[in-house]
């Protein structure tokens, strides 16, 4: 048993933190990093999420016409009798 002690020990040993990693940032950088880090949080107000809705709605809109109008033009192509006649076979068939 006292080998795997000696083992077990070497392990936590090895992944232990140092307290203080080597070539650590002094003080002033890390309050700076951290000073900048912060009022540029402050002062995002969530314009980037506002343009990115922006574009998607004007893509979902764009994608909307489309293909309202390939429906119109397939509709146009197919109305006649014959179209009529099948859908409203089909509106029957699918009822209750």
């Amino acid at each position: 048993m006292k080998p795997l002690d000696g083992q077990l020990a070497r392990l936590l040993k090895a992944a232990a933190a140092p307290v203080k990693p080597p070539g650590a940032a002094v003080f002033a950088l890390e309050a700076r990093v951290l000073g900048a880090w912060r009022s540029r949080a402050q002062s995002d107000n969530g314009e980037f999420f506002v343009a990115w809705f922006r574009r998607a709605a004007l893509c979902a809109c764009a994608l909307a016409l489309a293909s309202l109008a390939w429906n119109y033009q397939a509709r146009a192509r197919h109305a006649g009798a014959e179209s009529v006649i099948a859908a409203s076979a089909l509106g029957m068939g699918v009822e209750p």
